[in-house]
């Protein structure tokens, strides 16, 4: 039976494993980790799937800046080969931008295929003015999920978070 729930401690051998897996072990030289060194994760945003306590998919976020707007970077998200094709990519996805809307996060940024995350309301961040140095544009993807409009995105370059407050009080 599978079971979602936040990412804790003992997940983490598990859950680089799997990453490794999906990405191969080079992953960590992606233009988007550069935007995770030395920052925490959003933990109430990184869930797992586990299926009777192992490990079955992962979705983590971290908090980026778009110029001077606080920023959710969604990945990665990764589901293990055993349980491919069976949703739970897309459930992890679906969770996870619903507990950012809650807990009042406006912008979420990905790269990724909008072939892919398209579904789930993903477009390419050029068309509002989003940049991601040294990212192919084509593969940077903004989703606006604002409660109050849900097509405000900010614009420009995306950066590292930096603020003297957690991130949670700047969302």
């Amino acid at each position: 039976m599978i079971k979602f729930t936040t990412e804790r401690p003992e997940h983490a051998g598990a859950i680089e494993t799997l990453l490794d897996a999906a990405f191969g072990a080079d992953r960590h030289a992606k233009i988007s980790y550069s935007y995770r060194e030395g920052v925490e994760r959003v933990v109430p945003l990184c869930l797992v799937a586990l299926d009777d306590g192992v490990l079955a998919a992962t979705i983590r976020y971290w908090p980026v800046m778009i110029g001077d707007a606080p920023a959710l970077l969604l990945g990665p998200v990764a589901v293990a080969e055993s349980h491919r094709n069976a949703g739970l990519g897309g459930k992890l996805i679906r969770c996870s931008l619903d507990r950012a809307r809650t807990l009042g996060y406006r912008s979420v940024l990905l790269v990724g295929d909008e072939a892919y995350y398209g579904r789930f309301g993903f477009h390419p961040a050029s068309r509002h003015g989003i940049v991601m140095p040294h990212e192919n544009p084509t593969r940077l993807l903004a989703l606006s999920i604002a409660a109050s409009n849900r097509d405000a995105l900010p614009s420009g370059l995306v950066g590292p978070w930096r603020s003297v407050r957690r991130f949670s009080d700047a969302a």
